[in-house]
């Protein structure tokens, strides 16, 4: 991401702070402005770069991507040949190539080997996907949508 859209969020919530609070008479507003302010101040958390976090993902790519080459080679397969992406671009292009091979020799695969090497990369993209939630924090939108809740009612 770029931190360039961090300081446009940061912009957005001080423009809401200074311009838009002053003028909300309801409750109802100033709920709907507080859940605002709640996803924006999330959301820029979540677009500054994480180095540790891109490292965790790119390990947790790398060692999947590895113990389903293991186990290929292994049962006697080979691979494709792929670059030596130690970046996590790298990383994805290679679970993306793994994928897309087991993809093409699944009807010629042993059904139980093949469900092995699925079975590796669905566990290697749920790692992956774990450390990528962990960035992700968890919003309550029942601020915003609890008044239209209300509106229905009248």
């Amino acid at each position: 991401m770029n931190t360039d859209l961090a300081r446009l969020i940061k912009a957005l919530r001080r423009a809401l702070n200074d311009a838009v609070a002053p003028e909300l008479n309801s409750d109802h507003a100033r709920g709907q402005l507080a859940a605002v302010h709640d996803i924006l101040g999330k959301l820029a958390g979540m677009v500054v770069w994480d180095p540790q976090a891109l490292k965790a993902q790119t390990q947790a790519l790398a060692e999947g991507n590895q113990a389903f080459a293991a186990r290929a080679a292994q049962a006697g397969l080979a691979l494709p040949a792929c670059g030596s992406g130690t970046d996590l671009a790298g990383a994805e292009t290679r679970t993306r190539q793994l994928t897309d091979w087991l993809d093409r020799q699944e009807a010629v695969l042993p059904a139980p080997l093949a469900a092995e090497l699925d079975a590796i990369l669905r566990q290697t993209l749920r790692e992956q996907l774990r450390i990528e939630r962990k960035r992700i924090p968890l919003t309550d939108f029942s601020a915003m949508t609890s008044g239209a809740a209300n509106d229905t009612k009248d």
